[in-house]
């Protein structure tokens, strides 16, 4: 501590100097809080006191009188001016353009929900654009037109299937209907009135209508049962033992094993069988017949051969040489099977895939005849089927095809196979089908039920119609049981020393065909 001018000077620096900087600081402090204090309490009794939000109204004799008009009475035009301060004015200004920009975005959003009217071409858009957008809905309108063309067709489809389903109902009704009744006894004679056209006057073998789609059935009468439930299953089975394993040492082969030079032309589906004015397919590659017979005669044609490599060669190397032999056209070793046949005496002919019942139901392969496709589709199919570099005398029929039952598709093809020299099979015997008039049909055809007593009765029907006409044609479809009981019932007519003459001859398909054309 110093002494100046007579009192004592303090550091600031001591403990003395600093503890009265602190006492004046709060002085300070205190007093500004003072301040604030009081002009705080001054402004909560402006805005509470005095602010027109708080006022109060009454409702004195129908009239509003505010709060205010009770301690300072003024008329009510001067007192409504004086009330109505300047914020509340800027409050009411801002709420109301916050309205109007609140309208603005809803008609905004309006605009942009709602669809935009498409302008008139011809003001708005180019001519380029409206070329496009002429381009774009003809486009449309063509997908359209495309679409209704589809359905259309799809129904026209409809109505036609249906249609053939109507025909064949209406067909086998009348197939029923023309049935005769079944026997309470079965008599001795098996043959049916309904196999002899002369006896049915009504059944008359006609041409094929001309849009006509008729049921295939090649039995009229009712088959016997089975063997089996009848004797033991030993007597019941063929004699299998009887097929041929080895190619026949005693074989006496055709003089015609390849196709003749002279009998074929080139064509893009191969070499096309023709006639000459001295010779054709039919007199060149037939079976002769060296002696006629004198008895009456039967002629045996299996067809489908090809399709089971065992059955097919059992077949060539086992049933009699007279026995004519029909091969599929799918066949992968045809010219060999077909070569084959012809070296142990057997004629030779082809099998034609037709159409069975509805297509695509039944689907006779990529050369099959099949309606609805264009004629030029099946021309393409028939010559490739008759472009295979073999020899045969004829093309037979698909068992129970139905393609050739309507005339107006079926003529040309027809035509064709018979002007090219070749022969024509029906796929039926029942004499209730239409057929051409130089078609050869087969008196009995053995295509279904295949057990033996089934087998044997049809054989029985085909003998009796040989004693009875004098000759009879019997077409049978290729499985092993049919290739045993067929050469069973073959052998049973051999010559005996009881019975040096046989009751029945067999003949190739050629000799019967030739002796029926001759009217024999």
């Amino acid at each position: 501590m110093t002494m100046t001018g007579g009192k004592a000077e303090t550091s600031p620096f001591s403990n003395e100097g600093l503890n009265a900087g602190r006492m004046r600081a709060f002085r300070a402090v205190a007093a500004t809080a003072a301040v604030s204090f009081v002009c705080a309490a001054a402004g909560v009794y402006v805005d509470f006191i005095r602010s027109p939000a708080i006022t109060a109204t009454f409702d004195l004799a129908g009239k509003t009188i505010g709060a205010g008009s009770l301690i300072d009475p003024q008329p009510p035009e001067q007192k409504a001016e004086k009330s109505a301060p300047s914020e509340n004015v800027d409050l009411i200004e801002r709420l109301e353009r916050a309205k109007e920009n609140m309208e603005q975005t809803a008609g905004a959003l309006k605009e942009m929900v709602e669809p935009e009217k498409t302008p008139e071409p011809a003001a708005v858009l180019s001519p380029e654009l409206q070329k496009l957008e002429r381009e774009k809905q003809a486009a449309e309108q063509k997908k359209i037109d495309e679409i209704a063309g589809l359905q259309k067709q799809r129904d026209d489809k409809d109505q036609k299937k249906q249609a053939v389903l109507n025909n064949l109902e209406s067909a086998l009704a009348a197939f029923d209907a023309d049935k005769p009744e079944k026997q309470a006894e079965k008599t001795a004679e098996p043959e049916k009135t309904a196999k002899n056209p002369a006896a049915a006057p009504n059944l008359k073998l006609t041409e094929p209508a001309g849009n006509a789609v008729v049921p295939v059935s090649s039995y009229s009468g009712e088959p016997p049962q089975p063997d089996l439930i009848k004797t033991t299953l030993n007597t019941s089975l063929p004699d299998f033992s009887l097929i041929k394993k080895g190619f026949p040492a005693n074989a006496v082969p055709l003089h015609i094993i390849e196709p003749l030079a002279d009998l074929q032309r080139e064509s893009r589906y191969g070499k096309l069988p023709v006639k000459t004015k001295d010779n054709s397919p039919f007199q060149a590659y037939s079976r002769p017949v060296e002696i006629p017979p004198q008895t009456p005669y039967v002629a045996v044609l299996f067809t489908g051969l090809g399709k089971r490599a065992n059955a097919t060669e059992a077949a060539i190397n086992t049933l009699p040489a007279t026995v004519s032999m029909a091969f599929t056209p799918y066949a992968d070793k045809l010219k060999t099977y077909i070569a084959n046949a012809r070296r142990t005496g057997h004629e030779t002919l082809l099998n034609l895939p037709m159409q069975q019942g509805v297509f695509p139901d039944t689907d006779p392969g990529p050369l099959g005849l099949v309606t609805g496709l264009p004629e030029q589709e099946n021309r393409k199919r028939l010559h490739k089927v008759l472009g295979h570099d073999v020899a045969y005398i004829g093309v037979a029929a698909m068992a129970k095809e139905n393609f050739s039952y309507s005339g107006a598709q079926m003529k040309s093809f027809y035509e064709e196979i018979v002007g090219r020299g070749l022969v024509y099979i029906d796929g039926t015997d029942d004499p209730r089908m239409p057929k051409f008039k130089k078609a050869a049909r087969p008196d009995v055809h053995i295509s279904e039920n295949f057990y033996r007593a089934a087998i044997r009765a049809k054989l029985e029907q085909a003998r009796q119609i040989a004693l009875k006409k004098g000759s009879a044609f019997v077409r049978v479809e290729t499985v092993p049981v049919t290739l045993v009981v067929v050469e069973e019932w073959m052998k049973s007519f051999a010559p005996t020393e009881d019975a040096p003459v046989p009751e029945l001859a067999f003949v190739p398909l050629s000799y019967y065909l030739e002796q029926k054309e001759a009217g024999k």
